[in-house]
């Protein structure tokens, strides 16, 4: 299945960019352009930066990159990883369309255009994404429209920011994928999850191999210990049934965002329609889709 172009990608938000011949070019001095501070592309891999560049010397800049005018010259609104790869080619102008665009669309249509690029970083589009949720109000359900992405892609992408931050740097640096972060959030203690993504590493586990290995911790029981008496330890733990019950129900509500009510050993939980019952599946399970 072929992948999108960059135009079709971009023209739901600027009409007409993918028909580049309707479009006004023009060749700018590369110095008076500068980067997006809104760029949610962190890491750009030197060597691939450097083939770009390569590829810029022989054959030029193909695909003008999209700039909006500001106060010093000319702002990156798409196509950053170009303009790097024209500076170490050394070349002196850049083409360019100058289009108007204000912050929420600078920072969509940076974000599309990277979604659209294979080795776009998972956490760099969580902090994307996070960006657009907070500094315009947006929600789960915009930002899948905007995106052209599922809601529960969405929401598996942000929970990532959930990881501690010695696992998210190892997700930044490559050395582990989305799917093993993905099976890590799985894990309730954060000390437990280092320790995991530690063996990852060690290991060089496949996804499929870290689930496996979460599955059997999961599937683990308390061994009986001589010095506890079970006896004692049932009438307390019987006495404090009801706090406990109370106790998970609160923690299953926090968790899922919905009303959860435990009776006679039956968890009833309720949801609000088809995106909501797909949201709390997404959350229990850990995947996207029931199907």
């Amino acid at each position: 299945m072929a992948r999108k172009s960059l135009g079709k990608g971009l023209d739901a938000l600027i009409p007409g960019v993918g028909n580049l011949g309707a479009r006004s070019i023009q060749e700018i001095d590369i110095q008076l352009i500068h980067s997006n501070p809104l760029q949610p592309r962190l890491q750009i891999n030197d060597e691939s930066l450097e083939e770009l560049a390569q590829s810029i010397r022989i054959h030029g800049v193909l695909q003008p990159i999209i700039v909006r005018t500001d106060g010093t010259g000319y702002e990156i609104v798409a196509g950053e990883r170009r303009w790097r790869a024209a500076q170490k080619a050394g070349l002196p102008t850049i083409p360019v369309i100058v289009e108007e665009v204000n912050e929420q669309k600078r920072l969509e249509i940076a974000l599309i255009e990277n979604l659209q690029r294979e080795d776009l970083n998972p956490l760099d589009l969580a902090k994307g994404i996070q960006r657009l949720m907070l500094n315009f109000e947006l929600t789960q359900e915009d930002i899948s429209k905007r995106l052209g992405k599922k809601r529960p892609t969405i929401a598996n992408v942000l929970r990532l920011l959930d990881l501690p931050q010695e696992i998210q740097k190892m997700l930044e640096n490559n050395d582990i994928s989305f799917g093993h972060a993905r099976a890590l959030l799985a894990i309730e203690s954060q000390d437990l999850k280092i320790q995991l993504s530690g063996k990852i590493i060690r290991e060089n586990l496949s996804v499929r191999d870290i689930e496996e290995v979460i599955r059997n911790i999961k599937a683990k029981t308390e061994e009986p210990n001589p010095s506890i008496n079970y006896k004692e330890k049932k009438i307390i733990t019987n006495e404090q049934q009801e706090t406990e019950i109370t106790f998970i129900e609160e923690s299953l509500m926090k968790y899922l965002a919905t009303k959860v009510k435990i009776v006679k050993k039956r968890i009833t939980i309720e949801y609000y329609g088809d995106e909501d019952l797909h949201r709390i599946y997404n959350l229990i399970t850990g995947k996207e889709e029931p199907f």
